[in-house]
C-alpha cells in the first residue's frame, strides 16, 4: 500500500503526533509499503525534506503555519497528486492546528486533499470536558471544539477510525461515530545500555552517585515530559518520602524532556517544599538515546496524565515499553474495575507506600511499535 500521514508538525523530538506519525510511517516502510508524511500547520520549517527515523529514511513536506491557508493547501494537493497514495492517515489533535483548538477551515481544505482517496482518523485528542465548576467560555469552548470534530467527521466520511482509549471511543459514540480502539507505542526507540551508560549532563554532573554501588541506595523517580498545570504533587510526594525513609533510600526526583510552563512552576514549587529530603534534577530535552537509557536505569516513573487518559500519553507508554513502573497520582476518582490493564501501572492510593517499600518490579523492554502498526495496516486491508 501507498499511505500518506497528514499531521500538524513534524519537527523531531517537539511534536509528540509527529513524532508518532514518522515512526508509524517507517514501520509501515519496514514492512514493505510506502509512505510519505505531510503536515499542513508547522511551527518550524517549510518545504520538502527527507528525515530519517531508526535508520530509514521518509519523505515529508512540511507546510508552515504562518504561510496562507490557500497557498499551504496547494503545496499539499501536489505532493499527495504526486504520491498517489492508496490511503491517507490523518493524525489529528485539534490545538494543532488553532492555538484555542478551534481548526474551523480543516475540514474543508482535508476534503480537498483527500479527493476521495479512502481516509483513516486517528483522534489523538478531543475536545475539552469542563467541569462543573467550569466557566461559561470554557464551556462554550468545549460545545464548539465538538461541533467541528463530528461536522470533520461528517465531511470526510472516513472509512476508518480509530482513537487511543475507551474514554475518547465512548465520546466518539456518543455523536454517531464507532471507533476502534489503537493504542499508542512510545516514540522513544529502546537502546542497549552498556556498562558505562551515557546519561544526561546535568545528573551525571550532579551529587547522586552513578555507579552501581552507589546507585542502590537510591531510587531514581523520572518524570517525562510535560506537567500539566492539573498535577498536584501531593499526596503522592509524602508517600514517597515515607516509603524512602522505610526502605532506607535516598530520593533523586529527575525531569526529562519539555516540562511546559506550567511545569516549570511546580517543578520550582516542589523543590522549595521538599529540597532537604530529595535532590531534584532537570535534564530538559535529551537525545533518543540518553533518555532510553534513563528510562531503563530509573526505578519507576511518574505520569502526568489522569488515570483515566493514560492511553493517550505518548510518554507514559515510553516508559511502559522501557519495562518502568508508572505511579499515576492523578486517580481522579476512576473505578477500580476501569483501572487500565498493565501490570507496571501502580495507582496512588492507600497500598502505594508498602508496594513501593517491597519494590516495584520491572520487566525487560519490549516496543510495541511492530503490533501497533500490524493492527493499523489491518484495519485499512479489511476496508
Amino acid at each position: 500500500m501507498r499511505i500518506a500521514f497528514i499531521c500538524s508538525g513534524l519537527e523531531p523530538g517537539r511534536d509528540g503526533v509527529g513524532d508518532y506519525s514518522r515512526h508509524l510511517a517507517v514501520e509501515c516502510i519496514r514492512r514493505g509499503h510506502e509512505a510519505v508524511i505531510l503536515s499542513l500547520h508547522d511551527e518550524e520549517y517549510a518545504g520538502a525534506e527527507i528525515q530519517t527515523c531508526e535508520g530509514i529514511p521518509v519523505q515529508c513536506l512540511r507546510c508552515l503555519a504562518s504561510l496562507p491557508w490557500e497557498e499551504r493547501l496547494q503545496s499539499a494537493r501536489e505532493f499527495l497528486t504526486a504520491f498517489h497514495p492508496d490511503w491517507i492517515s490523518l493524525q489529528f489533535v485539534p490545538y494543532g492546528y488553532h492555538p484555542r483548538g478551534m481548526p474551523w477551515n480543516l475540514a474543508s481544505g482535508l476534503k480537498s486533499l483527500i479527493a476521495g482517496r479512502p481516509l483513516q482518523i486517528m483522534f489523538h485528542e478531543l475536545w475539552i470536558s469542563p467541569g462543573k465548576t467550569s466557566s461559561l467560555k470554557h464551556k462554550l469552548l468545549g460545545v464548539l471544539q465538538r461541533w467541528i470534530i463530528f461536522h470533520m467527521i461528517q465531511m470526510l466520511k472516513p472509512r476508518v477510525t480509530h482513537t487511543s482509549n475507551p474514554l475518547y471511543a465512548e465520546l466518539l459514540r456518543g455523536g454517531g461515530v464507532v471507533p476502534e480502539e489503537l493504542p499508542l507505542f512510545g516514540n522513544i526507540p529502546v537502546v542497549k545500555v552498556g556498562t558505562e551508560p551515557a546519561l544526561p549532563e546535568p545528573l551525571a554532573d550532579s551529587e547522586v552517585p552513578v555507579d552501581a554501588v552507589g546507585r542502590s541506595d537510591w531510587w531514581w523517580v523520572l518524570f517525562f515530559g510535560t506537567l500539566h498545570p492539573e498535577w498536584r504533587s501531593e499526596p503522592f510526594i509524602s508517600i514517597l518520602i515515607r516509603a524512602a525513609k522505610r526502605a532506607d533510600k535516598r530520593l533523586c526526583l529527575i525531569s526529562v524532556g519539555r516540562i511546559g510552563v506550567a511545569g516549570e512552576t511546580i517543578w520550582e514549587t516542589m523543590q522549595r517544599e521538599y529540597g532537604e529530603e530529595i535532590v531534584f534534577i532537570k535534564c530538559g530535552e535529551q537525545p533518543e538515546d540518553r533518555i532510553s537509557t534513563l528510562l531503563q536505569l530509573a526505578d519507576f516513573g511518574v505520569a502526568a496524565s489522569p488515570l483515566f487518559l493514560i492511553g493517550k500519553s505518548g510518554t507514559a507508554n515510553a516508559m511502559f515499553e522501557h519495562g518502568l513502573p508508572v505511579i499515576c497520582p492523578r486517580d481522579e476518582g476512576i473505578a477500580p474495575s476501569a483501572l487500565p490493564s498493565d501490570p507496571l501501572l501502580y495507582r496512588c492510593d492507600a497500598s502505594l507506600e508498602a508496594r513501593l517499600v517491597a519494590g516495584l518490579p520491572k520487566r525487560a523492554p519490549a516496543r510495541r511499535v511492530g503490533e501497533i502498526c500490524a493492527r493499523f495496516l489491518a484495519a485499512l486491508t479489511l476496508e
